[in-house]
């Protein structure tokens, strides 16, 4: 099992149209879901937030979301990975060097967020392969009747 630690804000950033959002905690936690940027239901997600708490966001059940309140994101990421017990499974998802830094001297991992957003190409990738050939087939001939009216 991993465990993913997400710097939320600098995630939220390099996702278009997420800045923008009334609620773009909430916007992010939904699109990690919708792309299983994760993997398994396994793996543990945490996020962190700077500032104070939204509400929209408070509720989530699946994934641990935190927020700084007068602290700093990236100072409580690296206390995280700092008091964890098997830092080998945890990968902090940041552009932070410094929080890459601190950890990987800890004995975690890190991935950038462009690294991590690609999870999604390859995801789509794989549902695009799903299609056996004889599926294809069918579908083509159906469509033909419906556009040649046969």
């Amino acid at each position: 099992m991993l465990v993913y630690i997400i710097d939320g804000f600098n995630l939220v950033h390099k996702i278009s149209g997420l800045g923008n959002s009334a609620s773009p905690h909430a916007c992010l936690i939904q699109y990690i879901k919708k792309n299983k940027l994760t993997g398994s239901r396994r793996n543990r997600v945490v996020i962190v937030f700077d500032g104070g708490i939204n509400e929209e966001a408070v509720g989530e059940r699946e994934y641990e979301v935190i927020f700084s309140q007068d602290r700093s994101a990236d100072d409580l990421i690296k206390e995280r990975v700092k008091k964890a017990k098997n830092k080998s499974q945890i990968l902090v998802v940041s552009d932070d060097r410094e929080i890459r830094d601190a950890i990987k001297s800890e004995g975690a991992c890190s991935l950038r967020t462009a690294d991590f957003l690609k999870t999604k190409k390859k995801n789509n990738q794989e549902k695009e392969k799903e299609i056996s050939y004889t599926l294809q087939r069918e579908i083509t001939e159906d469509m033909r009747k419906v556009w040649l009216g046969e």
